[in-house]
């Protein structure tokens, strides 16, 4: 029981690894990258998040008829192909590339809270590989180019792929629910938290080169941004399930994030470490939100997952999308800084909406069940 339970606990850190990178590399990169004009540059931002979002509304229908593990594998392949396809030729096929990246990335991020069971492995490794993104990236730019600094990312998914396909068992597969989930707070907190989370992603660097910082330390600012999200990977889904004032949690993980983005807004080259750290601390909403979702998916149903992801990503994509577009009508971060603002005031309200109307510890649910080869015992995830 042991080796079981620990190597399915390293199998979803090593799949959780792969959540980020696609994006954080991007963001780090994109500066760089000589085939993204500006409004192409806004594109890619907000790009991810729709197709997360579409993505996680078809993982149901799909695992569904193929399976837990099929579903899982298909997507680690078309992770691997997409990554890899995106840095061969122009604008479009990066643009092809990084929707089919993040289609594959959505099948995995809606899988992967049911199967975690609100394990920390979970979190930590989508905070690490937002980290390892965002720190390997500039530095494979400088000493190489873009296309060798985005495509290596397409390794680690293969090897993902490699260790997923020898794991033994076959998970069962979560059922599906008909008709919406009635969780629409939580969406939209969702939302909101992963609008913040993909502009400090695809922005942060370019926000900082912007006022005057040089780019190996506005790189380097991103990584710190992305390092210290770690911590909050891992502390946050534990502080979940045993506090008992939600509303002060979701109050206490927004506000580093009001704080790095009003440094950003108001003296971004005064203090870029700082406002990097905070922005990175801030990260510990996502971790909250993630667990949530997991721990409220009861009975393994893919339902609250994909219905909270799929349309929290789509209302993102448009959060991203418009503060892009606000940077390129006043060529200046000054407004969408201000948007961000507004969004994390209803990142607050849509939080404490979204956990006022349940007990003070949420119910966990019974795990996962693997069903090992011929007639071994089961056992849990």
């Amino acid at each position: 029981m042991f080796r079981a339970t620990t190597v399915s606990t390293a199998v979803i850190f090593v799949l959780a690894i792969n959540l980020r990178p696609a994006v954080t590399s991007l963001g780090a990169a994109l500066p760089d990258i000589s085939v993204a004009s500006a409004l192409i540059a806004a594109v890619l931002v907000a790009l991810p998040l729709w197709a997360i979002g579409l993505g996680g509304w078809a993982t149901p229908w799909l695992c569904g008829r193929v399976g837990t593990h099929r579903t899982v594998t298909f997507a680690l392949l078309g992770l691997v192909l997409s990554l890899a396809g995106r840095v061969l030729g122009g604008p479009i096929p990066l643009l092809a590339g990084t929707a089919l990246a993040c289609l594959s990335i959505a099948v995995l991020g809606t899988m992967l809270p049911l199967l975690a069971n609100g394990s920390a492995a979970f979190t930590l490794g989508l905070g690490l590989g937002s980290t390892a993104g965002a720190l390997v990236t500039p530095a494979v730019v400088m000493s190489s180019s873009w296309r060798i600094a985005l495509g290596l990312w397409a390794v680690v998914a293969l090897l993902a792929q490699q260790v997923w396909r020898r794991t033994p068992g076959e998970f069962v597969s979560p059922r599906t629910a008909s008709g919406w989930v009635p969780a629409w707070a939580l969406t939209i907190h969702f939302g909101l938290i992963s609008t913040v989370t993909f502009l400090v992603m695809g922005w942060l660097p370019g926000i900082l080169r912007d006022a005057g910082v040089s780019p190996a330390t506005a790189g380097a600012c991103l990584a710190v941004s992305m390092a210290m999200g770690l911590p909050m990977m891992w502390l946050v889904p534990g502080w979940t399930r045993r506090w008992n004032n939600q509303t002060l949690l979701v109050i206490a993980l927004a506000a580093p994030n009001a704080i790095g983005v009003t440094g950003l807004l108001l003296a971004p080259a005064a203090a870029p470490w700082v406002w990097a750290a905070a922005t990175g601390l801030g990260m510990g909403s996502l971790a909250f939100v993630l667990t949530t979702i997991s721990l409220r998916s009861k009975g393994s149903s893919l339902a609250l997952s994909a219905g909270v992801q799929g349309v929290g990503y789509v209302i993102a994509g448009f959060g991203v999308l418009a503060c892009g577009w606000l940077h390129t009508y006043t060529s200046a971060w000054r407004t969408p800084l201000m948007l961000v603002l507004g969004i994390l005031l209803g990142q607050v309200i849509s939080g404490h909406l979204s956990v006022t109307r349940r007990t003070s510890k949420l119910p966990v649910p019974g795990p996962l069940v693997v069903l090992p080869p011929r007639n071994a015992p089961e056992v849990g995830v």
